[in-house]
């Protein structure tokens, strides 16, 4: 009979996160999944159409089913926001969990996609204590940490408060995973073991296999410098000071793109278009998975950053990898390890995160750098992802660890 695996985490697919995958190989080496997750809306902020009270709320499909719980959207992603989302659905998997404990059979074990909240992990060590099973967290986003680095909350007080519930509810998983190995030692210090593994962010399989679309039709700027960004326009990246960089060097040939939302987005059109052209600075809308390697190709350097804080100095950014998997060199505004990774990658430049200057000579860096050089700083990106990061070492390692 096939071990059954509780799997509680907050986002899910049609969300694109990594989880999605590793249920994938779960299902696929024969374990019997049951994923705990809430009504997708993010990044959008809205319930994604065809999800909501009584649609899609449960779904089977041979040994997976997923439960989505009710919870208020997080909406503009506004502090407040985020407060009632996180707490909505921590009520809804509190309330569901204490179903499962009743009514449903053991499983035998859960693992906990952790990406804030951290309450995700209280249901889930619930069904632990009361059920006996073995529990795996897998940390992508320390708490309080995350709290104090993208401003949520300042009082001491409340940070050692949360520090303190954090640690005890570490002290209940037998095994974690850590995205950094910079988060190694601050792990160690939560629980009584030395099972704390290193598991890296992985591309997905749709940015490994890199599939170029024909009729996806893109129209830049073909004589210019071509620096993209995707993901999340958010606070935690420090737009405001490429923002700064951007307007002064806005008589170069250069064309800047970004692809995705955020709560930053609005305020970084007010900056720049008060001052540039629109056409040297493009927005586009969040767009399907399959669409970005489309986008990419036309790209001739990709870019990320991350605000200067301890705890991002310590964070590689998800988006290093698929950038790396993709074969385009990198500029990016990042300290710590991503910094790093990339230097030893030599698959492109970085500077200190919050360096107006820096970050001005990174992009005229980039701006000289001649179309061979960024042929081969994206070609030593891609060999040292399938080295270290490629999706199949990591789907080894978990199922490795899930079986013991």
């Amino acid at each position: 009979m096939a071990k059954r695996v509780l799997v509680y985490t907050n986002h899910f697919f049609p969300e694109h996160f990594k989880i999605n995958e590793a249920v994938d190989w779960l299902i696929i080496s024969g374990f019997e999944v049951h994923v705990v997750t809430g009504w997708p809306n993010y990044p959008s902020g809205k319930i994604y159409k065809g999800y909501g009270f009584l649609k899609k709320s449960y779904e089977k499909k041979g040994n997976l089913s997923i439960r989505r719980l009710p919870l208020i959207p997080r909406g503009s992603a506004s502090k407040i926001r985020l407060v009632i989302n996180y707490l909505s659905y921590f009520f809804s998997s509190f309330i569901y969990t204490l179903f499962l404990i009743l009514f449903e059979k053991k499983y035998q074990k859960v693992l906990v996609h952790h990406t804030s909240p951290f309450l995700i992990a209280i249901s889930a060590v619930l069904y632990k204590r009361t059920r006996g099973s073995k529990a795996y967290l897998w940390d992508l986003d320390l708490w309080p940490q995350t709290l104090e680095a993208v401003g949520i909350i300042k009082s001491i007080f409340l940070l050692k408060l949360i520090e303190k519930g954090v640690v005890k509810l570490y002290k209940n998983f037998e095994t974690v995973f850590i995205g950094s190995n910079s988060f190694k030692e601050i792990a160690l210090k939560r629980v009584d073991h030395n099972n704390i593994f290193y598991f890296p962010n992985w591309a997905e399989k749709i940015i490994e296999e890199n599939i170029i679309l024909s009729d996806l039709k893109i129209d830049l700027d073909l004589e210019a410098l071509k620096i993209m960004y995707t993901g999340n326009l958010g606070t935690a990246q420090d737009f405001e000071s490429l923002c700064k960089v951007i307007i002064k060097n806005k008589n170069k040939k250069i064309q800047w793109i970004f692809i995705g939302g955020g709560r930053f987005k609005v305020k970084m059109k007010q900056l720049l278009f008060n001052e540039i052209k629109k056409e040297k600075v493009i927005f586009i809308p969040h767009q399907k998975l399959e669409n970005i390697p489309t986008w990419v190709e036309k790209a001739d350097f990709l870019y990320l950053s991350l605000n200067d804080s301890k705890l991002f100095n310590l964070t590689v950014p998800a988006k290093l990898q698929a950038y790396m998997a993709m074969g385009k060199p990198i500029l990016a505004m990042i300290n710590g390890e991503g910094a790093s990774i990339i230097e030893k990658a030599e698959c492109g430049f970085s500077s200190p995160p919050g360096d107006f200057g820096a970050l001005d000579e990174l992009i005229n860096k980039g701006f000289n750098t001649s179309l061979d050089d960024r042929r081969k700083l994206g070609n030593n990106g891609k060999v040292f992802y399938n080295k270290y990061f490629f999706s199949g070492i990591r789907k080894r390692q978990l199922i490795k660890q899930i079986e013991y």
